[in-house]
């Protein structure tokens, strides 16, 4: 059975940049996001205690490997959210159209 995960979620973009296939540490993915070493630790070692990852760790560094390939990403394309956030503006002018019309009208 997939395990279903938000894209957009700090564990789905690791998961997402260990889908890549290239040995990350766990100091490369926090230098990938930009988010403190600290909080992917974290993250990392609660999806290592539900098996979707595997933490190896070497004297000096820690390697991040995915046990797991069958995910999948949920929420919302951005593509998507764009033409969501269009439809509101236009209908918000058509409101603000209809009145001043009505405005004119009863002048």
């Amino acid at each position: 059975m997939p395990i279903e995960m938000d894209g957009d979620s700090l564990e789905g973009k690791i998961i997402k940049l260990l889908m890549e296939g290239r040995p990350l540490t766990l100091s490369d993915v926090a230098d990938e996001l930009k988010i403190s070493e600290s909080k992917i630790e974290r993250v990392v070692k609660g999806l290592a205690s539900r098996g979707i990852i595997e933490i190896e760790e070497l004297p000096d560094k820690k390697y991040l490997r995915l046990l797991r390939s069958d995910i999948k990403f949920h929420g919302v394309n951005p593509s998507q959210e764009k033409a969501i956030k269009k439809k509101k503006r236009d209908k918000e002018e058509e409101e603000k159209g209809s009145e001043k019309s009505r405005e004119m009208m009863y002048r």
